[in-house]
Parts: structure tokens; C-alpha cells; sequence
């Protein structure tokens, strides 16, 4: 294979790793609200956190903007996981969840996170505070505590350093 050849592949594959997330972000977005996202489309093995992980694990190396660091990642799973131990109302945690996205934007602005990262974390977050309930806003918040927790297993599994 040349030079020229494996370079075309590695952009086709490129691209069809870019329309991945493209497609699970669009996914993520039309649903009604978080809680409809079902365990078994992100949770199982194929699913999104697995390609998810997947396409962070594969593009490492190309740019600065496309690097998950697994402690950033851990960093913002941790802050989610601090909201839901306060086991307390919606009206409880939504400050520090709105305060979360400023902390997400000034790691992209830091290379810390990917862009895509970003565009997941703020899509998940859009369909968190959806509905009147408190207890619909609660089942949203406990769905997105659930795929950042797979994600975080998938991304320990291909990079278990």
C-alpha cells in the first residue's frame, strides 16, 4: 500500500469516526428528554459509550482539540457524581449543574477536552432540565450520571494504563 493510499484510508476513517459522533449528538439531541436514552443504546457493548470511547481512543494524536484526557474526563464525571450524592431536589443541584458549563468551555479554551466532547456534554445536559416535574428533571440527571459512568468504563477498557 502506498504512502498516498494509507493516507486516503486513514481520512476515510477519520471522517466515518467524525460522522460517529456526529450521529450520536444528533441522536442524544432529538430525544424528548434524557430519560428516554435506555441503557441498552448506551450501556451495551456497540453502543454509545463504547463508540464513544472508541473514537476518542482512536483519534489520540490528531490535534490538540481531539485528546480526552482520562482525567479531565474523570474530572467532570466526579463533579456529576458530587450533584447526585446530595440526594436532594432538582432546585438542589441546578446551580452547580449550570456551573458545570462554564467549567466545559474553559477546558475546551485549554485544549484540556475535545470540542465533541463538549457538543456530548452540552446536548446530554440540554435534555437533563426538560420537563415541569422535579422528579422528570431527577430521572434525566440520574440517566446522564449513568451514560458518563459507562463512558468512563469503556474509556478505562482501551485505556488501561
Amino acid at each position: 500500500m502506498s504512502f498516498r493510499e494509507n493516507r486516503s484510508n486513514k481520512t476515510r476513517r477519520d471522517s466515518e469516526q467524525d460522522r460517529t459522533i456526529d450521529n450520536i449528538i444528533m441522536e442524544i439531541d432529538r430525544l424528548d428528554s434524557l430519560q428516554y436514552l435506555k441503557p441498552k443504546k448506551y450501556a451495551d457493548e456497540g453502543g454509545y459509550a463504547d463508540r464513544i470511547a472508541k473514537y476518542f481512543k482512536d483519534i489520540r494524536g490528531f490535534g490538540d482539540d481531539k485528546k480526552l484526557n482520562t482525567n479531565q474526563l474523570r474530572k467532570f464525571f466526579g463533579a456529576i457524581r458530587d450533584m447526585e450524592s446530595k440526594e436532594g431536589s432538582w432546585e438542589d443541584i441546578e446551580p452547580q449543574f449550570y456551573l458545570l458549563k462554564p467549567k466545559l468551555a474553559v477546558s475546551v479554551g485549554r485544549k484540556l477536552i475535545p470540542r465533541d466532547f463538549h457538543r456530548l456534554m452540552m446536548v446530554c445536559m440540554k435534555q437533563v432540565d426538560v420537563g415541569e416535574e422535579d422528579t422528570e428533571k431527577m430521572k434525566n440527571f440520574e440517566t446522564l450520571v449513568n451514560f458518563l459512568e459507562a463512558i468512563v468504563a469503556y474509556t478505562k477498557y482501551y485505556n488501561p494504563k
